[in-house]
């Protein structure tokens, strides 16, 4: 039926979109979708677009932002089509206030519940379901020494210029 490099086409996707949204890639995250796809991510459900400024809104006062993608099911249920479960775990810290120097970190711990299909030899997400484990916050402090290479939710992080 399919193959290894078909799995690894559609685990590259499910990285490649984590890449993106922590480093605010609309473009890349639009393209892990088909212009078609609907997703239901928490209090947004619709299309790939909508999606997307939804995520631009959420993400405006996050300084930091992490995807760690684990425990990829792949079921294919024919040549075109694959039912894949992903385990997330994401770390979203907003930008702390002008007059203090704490953070408050959101830890949110989810699956992606997803319907991959190939259409003109790409595999993309055709339907996503965000399914929610739990949500939790911390104030924490960034003792992130200020010499060391920093992360960068743009263009401009080190990824994009090797």
């Amino acid at each position: 039926m399919t193959s290894s490099p078909d799995r690894i086409a559609i685990e590259q996707v499910l990285l490649r979109y984590a890449r993106a949204v922590d480093r605010l890639d609309y473009d890349g995250i639009q393209d892990c979708y088909f212009p078609d796809a609907i997703d239901n991510h928490g209090g947004y459900h619709g299309p790939v677009s909508g999606l997307i400024d939804n995520i631009r809104r959420r993400h405006a006062t996050i300084d930091s932002s992490q995807h760690f993608i684990s425990n990829i099911l792949v079921e294919f249920t024919d040549d075109n089509t694959a039912e894949v479960e992903s385990y997330c775990l994401c770390y979203l810290r907003q930008a702390p206030d002008p007059d203090t120097s704490e953070h408050e970190l959101a830890t949110i711990r989810c699956r992606y519940v997803d319907k991959f299909e190939r259409r003109d030899a790409r595999w993309r997400i055709a339907d996503r379901v965000v399914v929610f484990d739990e949500f939790r916050t911390e104030l924490i402090t960034d003792r992130l020494n200020p010499a060391w290479v920093r992360s960068r939710r743009d263009a401009a992080d080190p990824v994009y210029g090797r």
